[in-house]
């Protein structure tokens, strides 16, 4: 938006425009000159500001000016910076009452993002998101503010209470025809439209039904890839420096410059994804002391902590947190033993390249960004992620054990896995050994 641009009034209690120049609210006539806003030279330095009273202290406020000149985002800013005071122990009188109730749909809006980065006084409510998630939350709104332009509809006015089956009528043709989206990425917009709104009317006791409940996901078809054992072994002849110079163009300047992707602890960090089936996370947080030994002092499991569940349950180590046990096949014994497992045996020492200063979550992104870009080397004209070695381990897994492999996996049910981790390619491959009344 041009920064020259009129800022437009809100109905936001306590929000208006003021100009950092005259230090005065602005009203239709410059306070400068007397003449019209319109003829006003210094309309840049306007902004928006909020002016909150303090409950149980009439002379007490607090100001916040935004940089924002989107009246639609301030709104939600705005909403944000009230829940984020009502948080605080300053207002005593607010913290056992509710949040201000929205009016509008946007101000709803504001409040699920608020909600989303914890900033409400319920703590019994807060829950670690990823940034990730709220930022595709927020993107989901910004699209459905577009939607309702479509129709005529302003998402700042709507009132929340009549958001209904006739105002979502035509959101599923908006998002598969002008936004273009695939089913999955239709299924995942529902799915966050309807949270959000099952959180208001909860929260606020709306006497109202979610229209999103009305639509029906799409069939998705998953698309599991998996890494044969030919390609795994020409991609570890890739790692070296001179191969991990990946070249980018800088859109802006259309400048390039160059990133080295190289590690020496690189192979060790794909094998253990291989060999262990798990998420990067876990396999930069390994460490020595989570193996554990068997009564003949043979290492049997690897003890580490399921992440993923632990963070989409908010667990934390004073609570009882969920630990995966990972098999040591042969292969992956062969490994701890290459990397210092009778030197280290029972140390709080990291087992992927514990002297690397790098901290452990750029560790795992690196980790990612070389394995495509050397795997791109190859030439095979898939696309292949780190990810999909934890699919080509549950595959062959799966081939070797059935059903009962889910007992090492951890999944839920036997239909995630077999829907989203087993390539039926790899389990074809594995069953042409099977034997059959020796024929």
């Amino acid at each position: 938006m041009d920064n020259t641009q009129l800022l437009k009034k809100t109905k936001v209690k306590g929000l208006f425009i003021f100009c950092m120049k005259c230090k005065k609210r602005v009203g239709d006539i410059c306070g400068n000159s007397g003449k019209r806003l319109s003829s006003c030279k210094d309309i840049d330095k306007h902004r928006y500001k909020l002016r909150v009273c303090i409950p149980g202290n009439d002379s007490s406020v607090k100001t916040k000016i935004f940089e924002t000149r989107d009246s639609n985002q301030v709104v939600v800013d705005a909403f944000a910076y009230r829940a984020e005071l009502e948080s605080c122990n300053y207002m005593p009188k607010m913290i056992e009452s509710k949040t201000v109730v929205p009016t509008t749909l946007l101000e709803g809006m504001a409040f699920y993002i608020a909600y989303l980065n914890n900033d409400t006084p319920h703590q019994q409510e807060h829950k670690q998101r990823t940034v990730a998630h709220v930022k595709e939350v927020e993107r989901h709104f910004i699209y459905f503010g577009d939607y309702l332009k479509t129709i005529k509809v302003d998402v700042a006015v709507l009132p929340f209470e009549k958001l209904d089956r006739t105002v979502v009528g035509e959101l599923k043709s908006f998002l598969l025809e002008t936004k273009n989206y695939a089913p999955k990425t239709y299924n995942k917009y529902i799915q966050n439209m309807r949270v959000f709104t099952n959180r208001v009317i909860e929260e606020f006791d709306f006497n109202m039904k979610n229209p999103f409940t009305g639509f029906k996901p799409l069939r998705t078809a998953a698309k599991i890839a998996t890494i044969t054992k030919v390609e795994f072994h020409d991609l570890l002849k890739l790692l070296t420096p001179e191969n991990g110079i990946h070249t980018f163009l800088e859109r802006k300047t259309q400048k390039t410059f160059n990133k080295q992707y190289y590690k020496p602890w690189l192979k060790e960090a794909f094998l253990l994804a291989l060999l262990t089936g798990r998420r990067r996370e876990a396999i930069v947080q390994m460490k020595f002391n989570g193996i554990i030994e068997n009564a003949q002092g043979e290492p049997v499991t690897i003890k580490v902590e399921d992440f993923k569940v632990n963070r989409g349950r908010s667990l934390t180590k004073k609570e009882e947190v969920k630990y995966i046990f990972i098999p040591i096949i042969a292969p992956l014994k062969k490994l701890l033993l290459e990397l210092g497992y009778e030197e280290n045996k029972g140390k709080d020492l990291f087992i992927l390249a514990p002297n690397e200063k790098m901290n452990r979550d750029s560790m795992k992104d690196l980790i990612s960004k070389a394995f495509t870009h050397y795997f791109n080397q190859l030439g095979t004209g898939k696309k292949v992620e780190l990810y999909d070695l934890r699919k080509t381990y549950i595959s062959h897994l799966y081939a070797s054990y059935g059903e009962k492999a889910r007992t090492i996996t951890k999944h839920a049910g036997t239909d995630v896995m077999l829907d989203h981790y087993v390539d039926e390619q790899v389990v074809a491959e594995v069953a042409k050994d099977f034997e059959f009344f020796d024929l």
